[in-house]
């Protein structure tokens, strides 16, 4: 487990450490529990691996967009659920503990795409998606509502490495970065819808904890943790 996470730290871009660190330590603590379908451990470790495919092209998430964000969504579509209705697809939610920069990240609460999720052109197999929250009131109205979409109208790409962040202008509620096929930049098409996965929380953090006591950093670990 420690050979895991020391080789999964030198592989991620330093600039997202803290976010990769909570997410490998959030793997190892899951991965002691027994293993089930769709189970937060699987989930984690996916979400880990999007972040180090996004973090190695050649168009990283600049710095800035983390060191900035209330709370990140991590995706993963596959082909059911990039269909009209199909739904399927699933993923983690992190929010920041401290309005501090660079701070610590909440446990990963589970989430699952929503069944109004569109399909892309014909052929694609797969969508990763990251949503960047750069708002408290963004991740409150998750929260409170455990349902967050983003609109295809309304979406707004995240900024590459190389573009400056937030130049002179105001910073969009949230953005998205997409890989659709193994291709980094693909377009949002018919927009992104999430909801929390509540059987698998309650699965693995326990039936009476809730999602601001996940989401807050009080719930209490997975048991054999």
């Amino acid at each position: 487990m420690k050979n895991f996470a020391q080789h999964v730290l030198r592989r991620v871009a330093p600039l997202t450490y803290t976010l990769t660190y909570t997410l490998t330590c959030a793997l190892l603590c899951a991965l002691a529990m027994p293993a089930c379908s769709n189970s937060v451990s699987i989930r984690t470790a996916d979400a880990l691996a999007i972040v180090r495919d996004f973090q190695s092209s050649d168009q990283p998430i600049p710095a800035s967009v983390f060191e900035s964000a209330k709370g990140i969504a991590i995706l993963h579509e596959g082909s059911a659920a990039l269909i009209v209705g199909g739904g399927g697809g699933q993923g983690v939610f992190l929010k920041r503990l401290s309005h501090n920069l660079g701070s610590d990240w909440s446990a990963p609460l589970a989430v699952n795409t929503g069944a109004m999720t569109l399909g892309l052109q014909a052929g694609v197999q797969s969508r990763d998606t990251i949503i960047i929250m750069n708002t408290d009131n963004e991740v409150s109205n998750f929260l409170d509502d455990g349902l967050y979409g983003m609109a295809e109208a309304s979406a707004v790409a995240g900024p590459a490495k190389s573009d400056p962040h937030n130049a002179g202008g105001p910073v969009p509620a949230a953005y998205y970065y997409i890989r659709t096929k193994g291709v980094f930049g693909g377009l949002l098409v018919g927009g992104v819808h999430f909801s929390t996965a509540d059987k698998v929380n309650h699965e693995t953090y326990g039936h009476d904890v809730t999602i601001g006591q996940i989401t807050n950093g009080t719930a209490k670990p997975p048991d054999g943790t």
